[in-house]
């Protein structure tokens, strides 16, 4: 039972470490592996473990002890992660008990532990059989290629973990680091000592268990050879303890030295001047999420960014041709997104932590290509205009007057728009377009899926396709 009780301890530790850590269940680690991935390996690593650490010799024996260990572990995992969450999210209700909640949170659990149970029955079979038949054709076999699998496994990890340290070590401002911390780097915000203890302690973490898989895979490809020692292994466990104390001390001193930067920077107000000219379109990422851009029309090009020096971290102006490239890096909106939630409905929507207003002044625009931001148009003069939107939470609103064409292209978002043109040409999806106040002559609609259009046509209005969509002309 002691050895039972050090599971359910290790198996309540991490996870309270996995639902503390800044961003919980929707957290990556190093940027490719969803912290989730590891929350579900948590009850089917507990199975295997529950059955591998039991001094039985019978199956029927192993399973007391597995379902005993699945019950109490699994619901330690529920009630850790409800605790937390409630504590982190004051504001939400303290609801009473709903045991059919509980049980379908706690049934994937209780799955994945005997799903792991069931495997640690296969690897503890298969090791009683090589322990009864030891000198067996089969037995061997079996032992070489495990043994094989398992020592260039554990090689080849230690191999590519300290290629990886000393790249890291010589170059701390390698662009690897960048799945760790956007903004900054990490040798800037904990500064040199910490920044390499860090690193250090990562590498055994890392390293150790590694090794230990080697030295399994070296001791059944090597029967004959005893390479047990049973100090250096419990020195080894005590140094892997340490060094992830240390790494988990570090990672919180991190974010903290990070907080602490970007409060600083959040308070320093600034307007930056981009200088770039000679463009008439403006392409806008969806990685630009939450900027607020104004266009405005004037004799010359001027570019201004008005925002916190934090806010402009990772705001990216390039010109292609005749167009102005406007651009954050994806990781800078996966880490600088929050989630807020809508009083009423409680629909979670994305609010970024980074907001900024930039001023785009232009004698002329032809072309406006928008996947994120919020654009406000003020009492444009143009003779033909082309607006492209292409995700739902995107908008554009404002003063238009068009001596021709206006095309919107618009497969989502929200388009306000007043003023005036000659022809409106609208292909749409999924999106809602308030024009009952712009007047134009003709105007030519494609409207699939499901869209919502007030138009004012005072001429020809031709509905190529409107089926599921809710087209008004105000004029009527």
């Amino acid at each position: 039972m002691k050895k039972i009780s050090f599971i359910f301890i290790g198996t309540v530790i991490i996870n309270l470490l996995i639902m503390l850590s800044p961003r919980s269940l929707d957290g990556m680690v190093f940027g490719y592996i969803p912290v989730i991935l590891i929350y579900l390996l948590i009850p089917f690593v507990s199975g295997i473990l529950f059955i591998l650490l039991q001094n039985k010799n019978r199956s029927y024996e192993f399973l007391p002890i597995l379902f005993i260990g699945t019950l109490v572990n699994n619901i330690a995992i529920v009630l850790v992660a409800y605790f937390v969450e409630y504590s982190r999210h004051l504001y939400l209700y303290k609801p009473p008990f709903d045991f059919y909640m509980f049980l379908d949170m706690f049934s994937p659990f209780v799955v994945l532990s005997l799903a792991g149970g069931l495997i640690g029955l296969v690897i503890r079979g298969i090791s009683e059989q090589f322990k009864k038949y030891p000198n067996s054709k089969i037995t061997i076999t079996l032992r070489k290629i495990f043994g094989g699998i398992f020592l260039g496994v554990g090689s080849l990890g230690i191999l590519t973990s300290v290629i990886i340290f000393l790249i890291l070590f010589f170059n701390p401002s390698c662009s690897w680091l960048q799945h760790v911390m956007v903004d900054f780097r990490i040798i800037d915000v904990v500064e040199f000592f910490n920044y390499y203890l860090s690193l250090l302690s990562l590498l055994a973490i890392i390293t150790i268990p590694l090794f230990f898989v080697g030295i399994l895979g070296l001791m059944l490809f090597s029967s004959k050879k005893n390479i047990f020692n049973l100090k250096l292994f419990l020195k080894l466990i005590l140094l892997f303890i340490l060094c992830l104390g240390i790494f988990i001390l570090q990672s919180c001193h991190l974010n903290t030295e990070f907080q602490n930067k970007k409060t600083e920077l959040k308070e320093k107000m600034q307007e930056v001047s981009i200088d770039i000219k000679d463009f008439d379109s403006i392409y806008i990422s969806r990685y630009v999420k939450f900027d607020d851009i104004i266009i405005k029309q004037g004799e010359y090009f001027d570019i201004k960014v008005i925002g916190s020096e934090y806010d402009q971290i990772g705001l990216e102006f390039a010109k292609v041709g005749d167009t102005l490239n406007i651009k954050r890096s994806e990781l800078e909106t996966y880490y600088n997104t929050n989630t807020w939630t809508m009083e009423n409905d409680k629909i979670p929507f994305a609010a970024g932590t980074k907001r900024l207003t930039i001023e785009i002044t232009m004698p002329d625009i032809e072309k406006i290509e928008n996947e994120a931001a919020n654009i406000i148009l003020e009492d444009l003069e143009i003779n033909n205009l082309e607006i492209k939107l292409t995700h739902r939470f995107n908008n554009i609103k404002g003063n238009i007057e068009v001596a021709n064409t206006l095309k919107l292209e618009a497969e989502g978002g929200i388009i306000n728009l007043t003023g005036s043109a000659k022809n409106l040409i609208i292909n749409s999806g999924d999106c809602w377009i308030e024009m009952d106040k712009f007047t134009t002559e003709q105007a030519t609609i494609n409207a699939i899926n499901t869209s919502r259009l007030n138009v004012y046509v005072t001429g020809n209005m031709e509905v190529v396709s409107g089926k599921n969509s809710g087209i008004v002309n105000y004029y009527d």
